[in-house]
């Protein structure tokens, strides 16, 4: 995942869990940094997945 993919799936997610919570004012920086973690994690994931695989076939 690039920066701007990073970047564009944190805005997904802030929004996300914005419209989940009812659309509140003032918690902005509070959605996007659950967001910020909730990526992080799933890149954690993805990678953990990656290293797990078994190889290809030759």
């Amino acid at each position: 995942m690039d920066d701007e993919q990073r970047k564009q799936r944190i805005e997904q997610l802030a929004r996300e869990i914005w419209e989940a919570e009812g659309r509140p004012d003032g918690h902005a920086e509070r959605h996007w940094a659950m967001a910020e973690r909730l990526v992080e994690a799933e890149v954690q994931a993805s990678q953990s997945l990656l290293q797990d695989a078994p190889p290809a076939p030759e």
